[in-house]
């Protein structure tokens, strides 16, 4: 129960979203993977299956994207010792 009020007092374990987010786009990739060696893209059942999978894929990598730059792991750095505090 604990857990459940960690997440929604909006204090998450980010690395535990970076893993549930590379797991949600290896599975993705390999659904991708394995409909097109299967030949899916031959009737509507398997256009959308892919596209699912696609979509699960991009949404993922998105919200990895964004919670690596908000860690400061991707991106210009933002340091207090740039040009505009040495002009004060």
């Amino acid at each position: 129960m604990g857990r459940l009020r960690e997440a929604m007092n909006g204090k998450e374990n980010p690395l535990e979203l970076m893993v549930m987010c590379a797991v949600m786009i290896v599975l993705s990739l390999l659904g991708i993977v394995g409909g097109l060696s299967r030949g899916l893209l031959g009737n509507m059942d398997g256009i959308l299956l892919l596209g699912i999978c696609l979509m699960i894929a991009l949404i993922s990598a998105l919200l990895l994207f964004i919670l690596a730059k908000e860690q400061g792991w991707i991106g210009k750095h933002k340091s207090e010792d740039g040009p505009a505090a040495t002009a004060k």
